[in-house]
């Protein structure tokens, strides 16, 4: 595998270049292609009618959680039968990739997926984009067939060809799921190339490989860290993540045990994982190069299989059913030293604290904001050592607790909801429901403005009522804010202190802390980009950056150099879109997900400008400026061209901008007083409505919806 090939200088081979070689020594027939039946047209015909958009995907929707088996029995002509497809169904497998590349016999694959329609499991056949537009309408006839395995470990070269052929097939045939893998993170910006991947080809999916056991005895040292980074750029985009788990052993691997087995499966399900895929299922090659995976090269079971049926049947799939409709809400290790790159536990309104050994505390919420029941899935971080932790639950909050049992896939509760005792054998998890009474409130936007000197916040609910606006503490001059996940994240400016601030789904408010120190701030705008915070601020006349990663760690601010007085920032493809304003003229930058910045662009010149505002509606920019008193904005379209602002008719001298419903919502204040107007799809404007109690304000700042899962 190509997991620590640049980083250890170890030979290693990928699943791609297993897939030529199996391909070129004839492990697969290659021969003529048949041509598909009607019935199998007028399905892709079907296929294709469905609506776009965030629509239920296989395999992504559903309550069954995908168990996904890497290299089934049909690598090996003689192993391609029913007997060893039914084997795979009942070692807990719920899915199979089926062939090896776009030379396969059409024939051949069809053979297979005719054993896949038999036992239940689902397939994803192998193809480049370009063969698999062609061949989508020859296997929709077998309804386990679900989408394409499309790519593993692309380059980032490779994005645009799969950019633009993914999304002919997503055109084409838009209830097929596709499947692409990327490269573990090998120190040459992984962050930068899993936002690129986001920005250029649109996937359905988010899917990463990671072996994490080496044969030496050592374990990857960042394997929590990747799996923080990777949970952020999900949530932070409404993606699924999925990763492949080490079954075989190969190279510098060394064979899992039972307990590394589900050390893998329940550390990346704490992490919100979607999707587990195993590599191997049978083994590639005969030893040297593979040794046994749950099936050995020659069709033989290894201990692992067992291991494996167990682990499959009897707790990832009910725990994974559970886990797979609730968003990851927070991960946390307790107890004694972390792993690096990961987060500490705090106690909230939720839990008050933990002790014992060392434990990783995952919690997660109904994909509705409202309802205030979370769960809890508590993992030993550790695969050679039993754990026992004890967790204090906030019982204000909390009025009962309930353990899962997995073999009957209920609810058994306990008798207090104070503590949570667990005993966890080497690499094993407990699930658990907090149920919490009442119900939060869902925002469509959120406001923070500056009134009086002091930070102030409300929320807009579905039906535009208004609750608050609700006063935060401290003093403040300027705000910013932008949401992630549901959690609001707002940075405020008292005189040259910069605070970060988060207020959850659940309604509470963390702490204000300091993090850092900017002289001149006369701006501050904020942005979320793939689940990491960017920040930018104008001090001093000229532009700064400063960046908030998934582990909470803040890099800046860093001098970015540009003339400015004024910021704006929105996310928009997987980049940090900043709007700047020099004097009387209004600049376009871009800082793409590789870390590189555009040039600066003029796009227009307005007197008296005093505010600006940026965000994102559909596939259009949309800038809110308040110059010489009046508002106004401008659209930036698709093709990248600008329609010259447009004048509303209103006075302004603050404004803030929001996506709310797929309009423009904008915000303003015209002599301290602050007012909404909506713009519509059909270029149309609202009627001012005043938003009651707020008054005598300096400074605000509004945050739609983030992205939440599609069903």
């Amino acid at each position: 595998m190509n997991d620590d090939s640049i980083a250890t200088g170890r030979p290693t081979i990928d699943r791609r270049r297993l897939l030529k070689l199996a391909a070129a020594a004839g492990v697969l027939p290659f021969l003529p292609g048949t041509t598909a039946t009607a019935q199998a047209a007028n399905t892709a015909q079907t296929l294709g009618t469905a609506s776009a958009g965030c629509m239920p995907l296989p395999l992504l929707s559903g309550p069954e959680f995908p168990i996904v088996a890497f290299w089934p029995p049909s690598m090996q002509q003689r192993f391609n039968t029913l007997a060893r497809f039914q084997e795979m169904k009942d070692a807990g497998f719920t899915v199979s990739f089926v062939g090896a590349s776009d030379a396969d016999d059409v024939g051949y694959v069809h053979t297979t997926l005719s054993y896949t329609d038999q036992t239940g499991l689902k397939a994803l056949v192998v193809n480049w984009p370009e063969r698999a537009l062609q061949l989508r309408e020859e296997y929709v006839r077998h309804p386990s067939f679900v989408g394409f395995r499309l790519d593993d470990e692309p380059s980032a070269p490779a994005f645009p060809r799969l950019g633009t052929g993914s999304a002919a097939l997503r055109a084409a045939a838009p209830g097929l799921l596709q499947n692409i893998n990327l490269l573990p993170d090998v120190g040459q910006g992984w962050r930068g190339y899993i936002q690129e991947f986001i920005s250029v080809v649109r996937p359905q999916v988010l899917s990463y490989d990671r072996y994490p056991l080496y044969a030496d005895g050592s374990d990857h040292s960042a394997y929590f860290a990747e799996w923080q980074e990777f949970r952020a750029a999900g949530l932070g985009t409404g993606l699924p993540t999925w990763i492949y788990i080490l079954s075989v052993i190969h190279w510098h691997y060394r064979m899992p045990t039972a307990a590394e087995l589900a050390w893998q499966v329940n550390i990346s399900l704490a992490y919100g994982c979607k999707g587990i895929q195993y590599f191997c299922y049978w083994s590639p090659e005969p030893p040297p190069s593979y040794g046994p995976a749950l099936i050995d090269y020659e069709g033989n079971r290894s201990p692992l299989y067992e291991a494996a049926k167990t682990l499959n049947t009897t707790w990832l799939a009910p725990v994974g059913a559970e886990l797979k409709p609730l968003v990851s809400d927070w991960v946390t290790h307790a107890n004694g030293s972390r792993p690096p790159g990961t987060i500490p536990f705090t106690p909230d309104v939720y839990l008050t604290g933990t002790s014992g050994s060392p434990i990783v505390v995952s919690r997660f919420r109904s994909k509705d904001r409202k309802p205030r029941t979370r769960w809890l899935l508590l993992a030993n971080p550790k695969h050679s050592a039993t754990t026992q932790a004890t967790v204090h639950v906030n019982t204000a909050t909390v009025t009962a607790v309930s353990r899962f049992d997995p073999a009957t896939r209920t609810y058994e509760t306990q008798s207090s909801p104070a503590t949570i005792s667990v005993e966890l054998a080497p690499g094993a998890a407990a699930l658990y429901r907090l149920d919490a009474p009442g119900v939060s409130l869902d925002p469509q936007l959120q406001l923070v403005a500056v009134a009086g000197g002091s930070a102030h916040h409300a929320i807009q609910q579905v039906g535009d009522s208004w609750d608050g606006p609700n006063e935060l503490g401290g003093p403040s001059r300027l705000v910013a804010a932008s949401e992630y996940s549901g959690m609001l994240h707002v940075v405020e400016m008292a005189g040259d202190v910069i605070y970060h601030r988060v207020r959850s789904v659940d309604g509470s408010w963390g702490s204000r802390n300091v993090f850092s120190h900017l002289a001149g701030v006369s701006s501050v705008t904020t942005a979320v980009v793939v689940g990491c915070l960017q920040v930018a601020f104008a001090a001093g006349g000229v532009v700064y950056h400063a960046m908030q990663f998934p582990d909470g760690g803040w890099d800046g601010p860093n001098r970015l150099g540009d003339a400015s007085n004024l910021v704006a920032a929105t996310e928009h493809h997987a980049s940090f879109h900043m709007i700047q304003v020099a004097g009387s003229q209004i600049y376009h930058r871009v800082r793409f997900p590789n870390g590189t910045w555009s040039s600066r662009n003029l796009f227009v010149t307005m007197h008296g400008i005093t505010s600006v505002a940026v965000t994102v509606v559909g596939e259009e920019m949309m800038v809110v400026i308040a110059a010489g008193g009046q508002l106004y904005y401008a659209i930036q379209h698709t093709d990248g061209s600008w329609q010259w602002p447009t004048l509303t008719g209103d006075q302004a001298d603050q404004v803030a901008a929001s996506s709310v419903g797929g309009e423009l919502q904008i915000t303003a204040t015209s002599g301290g007083k602050a007012f909404v107007r909506r713009r519509h799809a059909d270029g149309t404007l609202s009627p001012r409505t005043d938003i009651p109690t707020l008054t005598d304000v300096t400074a605000l700042t509004s945050s739609g919806r983030s992205p939440e899962p599609c069903p």
